[in-house]
C-alpha cells in the first residue's frame, strides 16, 4: 500500500476543466446505471446538467478534485455542504475511480486523505443495490480509524444507504 501512496495525487479541478469532468461523469453514470436504472437520452448521454456539475468547481462550499495516479487521470471526487437532520455535515457526494485503477488501494487512500484529513462529520451515500460500493465501504469503515460511524435514514432517499462518519481526533 505505501508504494502506491506516493503515486496518488488529489488535485482541485480548475476552472476550464469542467468539460473533462462532464465526460468522466458520463462514465460514472454508466457505472451506476445497473443499479440506478437510468437510461441514456436520445443523444447517447446520461441526463446530467453540465452547468450544475460545473458548480462543484465554482460554488462556495463545493469541491471537485481529480484523482491522479502516476500523473494520469484516475478518477474524481466531489464534496458539498449538507445536513443530516439538524446536523451540518460534509457530503462525500460523488466518488469515481476508473476501472484500470480499482483494486489497487487508490479509493481507500482517497478516503483516508479526504475524510480522515478533516475535522468534519461526513455523510456518505451509497446506492443500496451497488454491491461493489457497499463492499468497499464496509472494508474502509472496518480498517480506518473513525471515531464514530452511524447509520442515517432519510425517507426522501430510500435508494441510498447513508452513513455519518466522524474522524478520530
Amino acid at each position: 500500500m505505501h508504494a502506491i501512496n506516493k503515486l496518488i495525487a488529489l488535485r482541485p479541478i480548475a476552472p476550464g476543466e469542467e468539460a473533462v469532468l462532464a465526460r468522466l461523469f458520463q462514465l460514472y453514470c454508466y457505472d451506476n446505471s445497473a443499479w440506478s436504472g437510468e437510461d441514456v437520452l436520445a443523444d447517447g448521454r446520461y441526463d446530467v446538467c453540465d452547468a450544475g456539475l460545473a458548480s462543484y468547481v465554482h460554488a462556495a462550499g463545493h469541491t471537485a478534485h481529480w484523482i491522479e495516479v502516476d500523473g494520469e487521470l484516475a478518477g474524481f471526487y466531489m464534496t458539498e455542504p449538507a445536513t443530516a437532520g439538524a446536523l451540518p455535515v460534509r457530503e462525500f457526494s460523488d466518488f469515481f475511480i476508473l476501472k484500470k485503477y480499482r483494486r489497487r488501494g487508490v479509493a481507500l487512500e482517497v478516503v483516508r486523505r479526504v475524510l480522515l484529513g478533516s475535522a468534519h462529520t461526513w455523510m456518505v451515500a451509497v446506492f443500496r443495490a451497488d454491491a461493489a460500493a457497499q463492499a468497499f465501504w464496509r472494508q474502509a469503515l472496518a480498517c480506518l480509524p473513525f471515531a464514530r460511524i452511524e447509520a442515517y435514514e432519510d425517507p426522501d432517499l430510500p435508494q441510498f444507504q447513508l452513513t455519518l462518519l466522524k474522524p478520530a481526533a
